[in-house]
């Protein structure tokens, strides 16, 4: 039996220690805004559903013990260094990672969620890297 094709991501779902505070980081650190006709979902603590600037990526923030695995973002190379730049500007931990045919970078949110930022763009990468 063959599986049905997917669309894609919906959403991710994501806990975080506080829906407030982590709004705030969502909005300023990866320029998520609230979805306003899924607002009314939020009950207090979540699920508060979000999307990024390119309504391609939604996440779910449930205010809750533990943290989430995370998600991996997709970027081009030009907007690989752009992401590095941004996260050095804000003083955000990161993690670089020379995967031989992807370069990734690694950061936490504000709960402590492990994100990753990636791009299949190596050798322009490599060739930025290097200069």
């Amino acid at each position: 039996m063959t599986c049905p094709l997917l669309v894609g991501v919906d959403h991710c779902h994501l806990n975080v220690a506080n829906l407030a505070e982590s709004l705030i980081w969502y909005e300023s650190v990866l320029g998520f805004t609230v979805i306003p006709e899924l607002a009314f979902w939020n009950e207090g603590t979540g699920p508060l559903t979000l999307e990024d600037r390119g309504a391609t990526v939604r996440l779910a923030l449930f205010e809750g013990e533990g943290t989430s695995k995370g998600i991996a973002f997709g970027a081009t190379g030009e907007q690989f260094l752009a992401w590095l730049k941004h996260l050095k500007d804000l003083n955000i931990k990161t993690v670089l990672a020379d995967h031989k045919v992807t370069f990734s970078v690694y950061f936490k949110d504000n709960s402590g969620n492990s994100h990753e930022i990636t791009t299949h763009d190596y050798q322009y990468i490599a060739g930025h890297l290097n200069n």
